[in-house]
């Protein structure tokens, strides 16, 4: 249902139309396909198999955590501010491009018209206040946490801005509470991170990379008018 009424200091949101940089950060060790520079070698257990499988890792400034790629997760994204993070072949849906065109050099997308796009909640948590995040990442297919992967809005790290502070974006699910209004222990499982596939959008960049408002009517007039 469109422009449904949201709690109070709730809005809509969807992801505005930028571009990125995206690479492969994962494959498969093979003899013709041996571990590049830039890649260590990792172990996964593939369907019970033990698999070799070249990764890179990193940092993501804004988010401020350690992140490695995997089988799963084997695209690295290079955001509008330098934030690189690793994401599914599924979250490339966001993007106007064929996930398997995208090699391991650097190549710049796009996001799709932002009409294509879902869309999310978004809710503002002020400097100085915080809340924890855990997204589907977090946890392995054998249902154990890494909790390092948690992330946190509004660390107020002096490293990174946050503007007049952070988003805590999330899938609206009709008929149930926002993600950001769950207790911390529902916050921590894994069913409540798989549906409602909550993110942090930095403060400083979330006018750039999202459009947000009380309506989704407003969110359409945006885009129609061309302003954003």
């Amino acid at each position: 249902m469109e422009n449904q009424n949201l709690p109070e200091g709730f809005e809509w949101c969807r992801k505005a139309k930028y571009d990125v940089q995206a690479e492969l950060a994962c494959y498969q060790i093979t003899e013709t396909q041996p571990v590049m520079e830039g890649f260590e070698e990792k172990t996964f257990n593939i369907n019970g198999v033990e698999t070799k499988y070249a990764v890179k890792s990193g940092f993501n400034v804004l988010e401020q955590n350690h992140w490695t790629t995997s089988p799963d997760r084997p695209f690295v994204l290079t955001g509008t501010v330098g934030e690189r993070w690793p994401v599914k072949p599924s979250n490339m849906t966001a993007y106007d491009v064929d996930s398997s065109t995208i090699g391991v050099n650097p190549t710049t997308i796009s996001t799709k018209d932002p009409s294509e796009q879902e869309f999310l909640v978004a809710y503002h948590i002020p400097i100085g206040q915080s809340l924890e995040v855990v997204p589907s990442w977090a946890f392995s297919s054998d249902g154990t946490i890494d909790e390092t992967q948690f992330m946190v809005a509004n660390s107020e790290s002096s490293m990174v801005p946050h503007d007049t502070g952070d988003y805590v974006v999330a899938k609206h699910i009709e008929g149930q509470p926002e993600y950001m209004q769950l207790p911390e222990e529902q916050r921590r499982t894994k069913e409540v991170a798989k549906l409602y596939s909550p993110r942090i959008i930095n403060g400083s960049i979330m006018k750039t990379t999202y459009d947000h408002a009380l309506t989704q009517e407003e969110i359409k007039e945006k885009y129609s008018s061309k302003t954003m």
